[in-house]
Formats: structure tokens, sequence, C-alpha cells
């Protein structure tokens, strides 16, 4: 297979990825369960690779472009993403404790979403921020046992 037809591929698989993440934001925006912003930002780095002109609508977008665009910049998370990404993250956990009778899935939930929620509290709410590394490794500090708390009391109830 020649170089061109594999990066021709690769531009038609990240285009594909970016259709699909802009699909299942747009299913976010509708369903309040479901995150839109994480989508968007998925759509964004896929057409950052295959779709300029996709790329620079998302950018420019009414709604989205100011926050796609200093994410792309600055890696900036809004604290109101930040806390409904919590919140859906936990209401993922609890209703599949209670409907899924696997507790290393939700263990491994647990665990997955305190990485998360490290990482995104981590980021700085606006692009005037000045990353305060003391307070971020004292949030990433309080996350981590709470995470450990919770598994271990989930573990408990197993």
């Amino acid at each position: 297979m020649s170089l061109n037809v594999q990066r021709n591929m690769l531009k038609y698989g990240y285009f594909a990825g970016g259709i699909v993440s802009l699909g299942l934001a747009v299913i976010g925006a509708l369903l309040p369960i479901m995150p839109t912003t994480v989508f968007l930002i998925m759509a964004l780095w896929c057409f950052s690779k295959s779709s300029k002109r996709l790329e620079y609508w998302l950018l420019t977008h009414p709604k989205f472009g100011v926050t796609l665009s200093n994410w792309q910049q600055h890696k900036v998370v809004p604290k109101k993403a930040k806390y409904f990404a919590v919140i859906g993250m936990l209401a993922s956990v609890l209703i599949s404790g209670y409907v899924l009778s696997f507790g290393w899935l939700q263990i491994a939930l647990a665990v997955l979403f305190a990485f998360i929620c490290n990482y995104l509290f981590a980021k700085p709410n606006n692009t005037a921020d000045q990353p305060n590394l003391i307070r971020q490794k004292q949030g990433n500090v309080l996350l981590s046992v709470v995470a450990v708390i919770l598994l271990g009391c989930w573990s408990i109830t197993l």
C-alpha cells in the first residue's frame, strides 16, 4: 500500500471519528446525563487532522467556539464543565452499581473517574488563571483520598 493511500485512509478515519464524536456531542446536548464538551473536544481534535473547514466551524461556533478555542490554545476547562463532568461520572457509577452486579466494574469506573477528575481539576478555569501548582497538588491529593475512601466503602458493601 502506498504512502498516499495510507495517509488518505488515516485522514478519513479521523474524519469519521470527528463525525461520530460530533454526533455524540449533539446527543449529549439533548441528554442531561451525557457530556457534550468532551465529545466536542474529541471532534475538534479529529477535524484538526482531517478537515480544516470543520475545525474552523467548531472554533467559530456561536455557542461552543470560545470554549473549544480556549481548550485548544490554553487547555482551559470551565468550572461549570468540571462540575457537570463530576456529577455525570458519579451518576454513572451509582447507576451501574444498582443495575449491574459486577463489583470489579464499579471499582474500575471509580478509579478511572478519579484520574479524570484529577486531570480536569488540574486545568485552569479560565485564560486569566495562572496555574497554581500548590493548589492543584492539594486538590489532586484530596480527590485521590476521596476516591480511595469511596472505593473502600464500595468494596466493603460488595
